[in-house]
């Protein structure tokens, strides 16, 4: 029993001193596997080292690096935003330039005189046309914009001491005549080729591309022609640019505003002589309206009072007109019945008022027609002004205003006809008035001749009246 068991044990022990000197090599393998490790571990993290203070070196470089770039970056960064307010700044000095530049050529035509348009319009109208369609080509843009620019200065060389150049112009407005203009100081003077005409270029515009050339009166003849030509003589300076000289020429004759009138006006102004000659007869027929006197009518009262009817009948003969029928009738009637004798005077006094009265219902007439005769005129002016606006256009703003203005002068011949006439037509019928008046005074002092009669009459009535029976104090006859 022990014998099996200790064969167990040595086999056991065996196998355990095999298994030890197999886990011992294994043990032995292990640590020389460690030791390499560690070995290698020790050199590879010697080599990581090594690399780490590699890339530390490396990364403090490529730090170095940054800060660098990122400076350049900043200044790049401020140079490029120096730049751009460069860019900016020089774009708006550009503008501003070709704006200056732009405005001054579209001045420039308005600052100088008329007659020089035709030397430079069409230059300036082609580069502005130019400059436009330029687009991004800046530089093309500002030469273009420059040819004002040297138009300006071309200009002023050749002003100096006088510019003489060859051009088209309206004599006095109307007529289109070829010449040559001479420009000195203010004043632009023209003559026509072959010295027929000459004058001075006003500086207004007269609505159309060509100057307005007006006349020069007191100036002899061929004094600017001869120094357009020569370049030396005598001229008369306008300081005012031609409107002095203008206005003059603009200035008509009452002949020629009443020519403007045409047929109304003319009528207007036949009305108003008419008017005129009927208030000078009117004032002759008026004030030589005979009426007698207070003095004479007294006297021929009191002579019919005490009963001398002939003396009475010879004084009123010697009153001449309807007045001296008046009071003829009232002495023939004065003894009759006092209707009688007032419907007979009242007969008389109505024949008295025509006869002062006639024309004035014409000159009231006058008075209102010529207004509306004015007015007609004028409608018929605007009318034709309008047509030959559909004719020719609007362009020509000045012969617009002037058909307007010639329009209207037969409203002014109206209204310088009418209220005159209005004022003598009032006067007259004052004076017409104021005549009949003393007309109608006497007939009524021939009436208030008979209230001594009735008082005669009341104390001692006639047997006339008792016979009738007539109680109408008014028809009892006076008594002889």
């Amino acid at each position: 029993m022990k014998r099996p068991l200790f064969l167990l044990t040595l086999g056991l022990t065996g196998v355990v001193a095999a298994q030890s000197a197999s886990e011992q090599q294994q043990l032995d393998e292990a640590r020389s596997e460690l030791k390499k490790t560690r070995a290698e571990y020790t050199a590879m993290r010697t080599d990581l080292y090594r690399q780490i203070n590699k890339l530390d070196d490396h990364a403090i470089e490529l730090g170095r690096e940054l800060r660098t770039l990122e400076r350049e970056a900043e200044l790049r960064h401020n140079r490029r935003e120096s730049l751009k307010r460069e860019i900016e700044g020089r774009e708006a000095g550009f503008n501003y330039t070709v704006g200056i530049l732009n405005q001054y050529g579209d001045a420039f035509l308005t600052r100088i005189h008329p007659a020089e348009n035709q030397l430079y319009k069409k230059r300036l109208d082609d580069a502005a046309a130019k400059a436009t369609a330029a687009g991004d080509d800046l530089q093309a843009e500002l030469d273009e914009r420059l040819v004002a620019a040297r138009a300006g200065i071309e200009r002023l060389t050749a002003v100096t001491g006088g510019h003489r150049f060859e051009g088209e112009g309206l004599r006095n407005g109307s007529e289109a005549i070829s010449g040559k203009f001479l420009i000195l100081g203010p004043s632009v003077y023209m003559t026509e080729s072959g010295g027929d005409f000459e004058g001075v270029a006003t500086f207004a515009a007269g609505g159309t591309a060509l100057p307005t050339v007006v006349a020069l009166e007191d100036v002899p003849k061929g004094a600017v022609t001869e120094v357009i030509r020569n370049g030396a003589g005598d001229l008369p300076l306008d300081p005012t640019m031609g409107k002095a000289i203008e206005v003059q020429a603009a200035e008509e004759s009452i002949g020629e505003t009443v020519e403007k009138g045409g047929i109304v006006g003319h009528a207007i102004l036949a009305l108003g002589f008419v008017a005129l000659a009927l208030t000078v007869f009117k004032v002759w027929e008026i004030t030589r309206f005979p009426v007698p006197s207070r003095r004479l009518v007294n006297e021929i009262i009191d002579d019919l009072l005490a009963h001398r009817h002939d003396a009475a009948a010879k004084k009123a003969a010697s009153v001449r007109g309807l007045a001296g029928e008046l009071v003829r009738t009232g002495v023939e009637r004065f003894y009759e019945k006092r209707r009688v004798l007032e419907e007979a005077l009242f007969e008389k006094l109505i024949s008295v008022k025509p006869k002062l009265e006639r024309f004035l219902p014409f000159l009231g007439l006058t008075a209102a027609a010529a207004p509306l005769m004015g007015l007609l005129g004028t409608v018929l002016g605007i009318i034709k002004t309008f047509k030959a606006m559909a004719l020719y256009g609007s362009g020509n703003q000045k012969a617009f205003t002037q058909g307007i203005s010639e329009a209207l002068i037969t409203t002014a011949e109206g209204l310088v006809v009418a209220i005159p006439v209005l004022v003598l037509h009032g006067l007259m019928k004052s004076l017409a008035r104021g005549k009949f008046s003393e007309v109608e005074g006497v007939a009524i002092s021939m009436m208030n001749g008979t209230t001594e009669l009735e008082r005669k009459a009341e104390a001692k009535p006639s047997k006339e009246a008792e016979d009738e029976g007539d109680d109408d104090p008014e028809l009892v006859p006076n008594p002889v």
